[in-house]
């Protein structure tokens, strides 16, 4: 794979690259902690997130972990912190979603490769990608129940809509550990590949998205997050206002100029790759 940018600032808990020319590629690079989430990691993400936010050559961002977990959630030795508040946890709370959000908003589609147990807030980063594929021995596992917690990284917002709100609730309450076949079944994931080929797999699937229209994708992203809490009145006003702006984008107007031609679409799924 031909690697072509380098990110803008250092990172030591995370690496971030792009990989033949407009798929990015995210890896959580705390392997002894199995990734969790230290304070160092957090403020990485959200610089990082930030900076991808903002630009405009991506076309899909891949997100995985190194070794053998994706990411294991919190770092629970922070807790045992004597001179936290409530005050000062909730504040670190909402900083969470300084990343969290923008993350779930990103306009371009995003992929977790998940690699190995995804736990507590590592399920909720897991979730709060567009696509999760994840290898045989993958688990999932809402663990905030085994500590007296309750969810956070945006799973109560991102779980019931992908299993519903009886089994976000039996997931929740049990704390008990997701397959990745369960996992498959629930619609937590979209596919299960080996672990030898998930990171193949998942930059194949980032390729075909990349070819496609990424500004028109990452507004139907932005309103597809919205259409469960938006009446159906305000989902048109944003369905007419990005509709009116994507019918003047050069990718629409070459797909029209092929179609007056009778040239194959050059964003077409079904084509063979």
């Amino acid at each position: 794979m031909e690697h072509t940018r380098s990110p803008q600032l250092p990172y030591t808990a995370l690496s971030f690259e792009v990989i033949e020319q407009r798929i990015g590629l995210l890896t959580l690079r705390r392997p002894e902690q199995h990734n969790s989430l230290s304070e160092i990691l957090k403020s990485e993400l959200r610089q990082l997130i930030s900076e991808l936010s903002r630009d405009c050559e991506l076309g899909a961002l891949i997100i995985t972990g190194e070794g053998r977990s994706f990411c294991a959630g919190g770092d629970l030795q922070h807790l045992k912190n004597s001179e936290r508040t409530t005050a000062t946890d909730r504040r670190r709370l909402y900083q969470l979603h300084d990343w969290v959000q923008p993350l779930m908003n990103l306009e371009m589609p995003v992929i977790a490769a998940v690699n190995g147990p995804a736990i507590g807030a590592g399920f909720g980063l897991a979730l709060a990608t567009d696509f999760v594929l994840c290898a045989p021995d993958a688990y999932f596992r809402a663990s905030f129940s085994r500590v007296g917690l309750v969810p956070d990284t945006g799973l109560f917002f991102t779980l019931p809509r992908v299993v519903g709100l009886q089994s976000a609730k039996e997931i929740i309450f049990t704390g008990r550990k997701i397959s990745a076949t369960q996992a498959l079944e629930m619609r937590i994931a979209l596919a299960i590949h080996p672990a030898d080929q998930l990171l193949a797999e998942a930059f194949a699937l980032a390729r075909r998205l990349a070819k496609g229209p990424t500004a028109a994708i990452g507004a139907s992203k932005r309103i597809l997050n919205q259409s469960f809490h938006l009446d159906a009145r305000a989902l048109v006003e944003m369905e007419a206002a990005a509709q009116a702006i994507f019918f003047h984008s050069s990718f629409h107007e070459q797909a029209i100029d092929d179609f007056a031609q009778g040239k194959p679409f050059r964003f077409d799924w079904e084509r063979p790759q």
